[in-house]
């Protein structure tokens, strides 16, 4: 009789598994290197060559956890790119562990919980940004176990739960700002779950003080870096100010929920969201109308705040609503009693999550992620394949020297991580604008070999420098809807 009850949810537990995989693994590259990408895994690359320097990412206002897990990955995988992004696949399985084990705690039905993980393994919200060396997977990882372990703690009020629950809200904190709402599901999950029993609340009290005591601690490890600081400072370039925010309540809010609610509807699908109001009926109704909550007061609270606003942003509150989405499915198939209904539920979010590997530029994208990770000067086409080159060369002896656009980002810093430890090859920043060629690369010895790459759009040279120049290849990205495209051009300098 055991069998029967968990052959079924066995099944989807493997297909999830399966197709976790498959979607975040197969060709992982396929996307070419991105701006934030760059900086972290060349952060990456300078905190593993020098120990000084483990907090160097505070000096832009970032928190550094992540750089730390690449360290590892970086020795054991050659190209940095693959490393990377193979942190945000471990984070994405994590969460998906996270989400069914959250699920069943919920609704103690081991359908769900499966129909939970393979709805995570195939959404494209996740499948695109677990495939990418950004640290908002790995933020959504402690997010989810967050609300795992604190949940737990709240049932039984034990003193390990208390201490494992500081512990991943600490890591969230040492991860990326926004963990600070992990403190607020913490008390929604009170709201939502608590039990009254003689003398628990008392006791859930002060595991709370031992949580947040264990969490402060690990977040103040970053008072050891020289730039502590900058990590609030940097913050307010982010978000508005409570202040500021009473002064124009609507603005950004109306905004960025226009732009939320096109997210949400392209990356969850519209298959996966007719399901979540299905989960509002039968036994698990205050369930789902408390992950639906736990959704809610993250994703306004960003809308009313965020200055910067981009659709990865809102990763780390999507679990909760894949959990309700899976309580419908389940809810559709015991009303029709046909199991394998959950299929025609896949065909859409499969097709896309299938075209963020094998075709993004002519898959269904919004308009942030495909100028950001495809068309404009933030996407690092033809970086590698000049990297290549320049190796080449390097390995027949010469001496090189590259000038690049910008100080940091795309470049140089897409460079940088292909080059690394290639003693004979120098990648220099030269900044912005480009109106004339920098003295750096024209005062450099002749006996170097010299090249200079840019993206075309930030190309404003004159054609006296441009008679300098040889170009050696270009590079176009993906075409823009009005069908114009950006390319990165690769010249070399010739000699007089």
């Amino acid at each position: 009789m055991k069998i029967k009850i968990v052959k079924f949810p066995l099944f989807i537990f493997i297909i999830s598994l399966i197709t976790f995989f498959a979607l975040r693994t197969i060709k992982l590259d396929q996307l070419p290197v991105f701006v934030d990408e760059a900086i972290y895994l060349r952060w990456a690359q300078i905190m593993r060559n020098e120990s000084t320097l483990r907090f160097i990412p505070q000096s832009y206002g970032k928190q550094p956890l992540f750089m730390w897990l690449v360290i590892p990955a970086q020795k054991l995988f050659s190209d940095p790119l693959i490393a990377g992004r193979l942190i945000s696949v471990a984070s994405g399985f994590g969460t998906l562990v996270g989400v069914s084990i959250l699920s069943f705690l919920l609704t103690k039905n081991l359908n769900i919980s499966a129909f939970s993980a393979l709805i995570y393994s195939i959404t494209p919200f996740t499948v695109f940004f677990d495939r990418m060396a950004l640290v908002d997977a790995l933020l959504t990882c402690f997010g989810i176990w967050s609300l795992v372990v604190g949940l737990l703690f709240i049932r039984y009020q034990r003193l390990d739960l208390a201490m494992i629950l500081g512990f991943v809200l600490g890591a969230g904190l040492l991860t990326k700002s926004p963990a600070i709402i992990f403190y607020v599901w913490q008390l929604a999950l009170l709201i939502f779950f608590y039990k009254h029993q003689k003398n628990n609340l008392p006791k859930i009290i002060g595991g709370w003080i031992i949580a947040l005591i264990i969490s402060q601690a690990m977040f103040n490890i970053l008072r050891l870096g020289p730039n502590f600081h900058l990590i609030n400072s940097r913050n307010q370039d982010y978000v508005y100010s409570f202040k500021e925010v009473l002064t124009h309540p609507t603005v950004p809010l109306i905004y960025n929920l226009q732009n939320s609610f096109a997210w949400i509807n392209l990356l969850l699908t519209f298959s996966t969201l007719v399901l979540i109001p299905l989960s509002l009926f039968k036994v698990n109704r205050k369930t789902a109308i408390s992950l639906i909550c736990l959704f809610l007061f993250p994703f306004l609270a960003e809308a009313l705040i965020a200055k910067v606003y981009t659709s990865r942003y809102l990763l780390f509150f999507i679990p909760p609503l894949l959990i309700t989405a899976a309580i419908g499915l389940n809810n559709l198939i015991d009303w029709f009693k046909i199991k394998p209904l959950f299929l025609g539920f896949l065909i859409l979010p499969l097709y896309l999550s299938y075209g963020y590997i094998t075709n993004p530029e002519k898959t269904p994208m919004s308009f942030d992620m495909r100028s950001g990770y495809l068309e404009e000067w933030t996407a690092g086409t033809g970086q590698k394949e000049i990297a290549g080159y320049l190796i080449n060369e390097a390995n027949k002896g010469a001496k090189i020297v590259v000038g690049t656009e910008g100080s940091f980002g795309t470049l140089p810093d897409g460079l940088q991580i292909y080059t690394e430890g290639y003693k004979n090859i120098t990648i220099i920043g030269v900044g912005l604008p480009i109106y004339k060629l920098a003295d750096s690369l024209l005062n450099t010895s002749f006996d170097n070999q010299i090249y200079f790459v840019v993206n075309k759009s930030r190309n404003n040279l004159d054609q006296s420098d441009i008679a300098k120049l040889k170009l050696i290849a270009s590079y176009p990205k993906a075409q823009r809807s009005d069908g114009s495209r950006e390319e990165l051009q690769f010249y070399q300098l010739l000699t007089p």
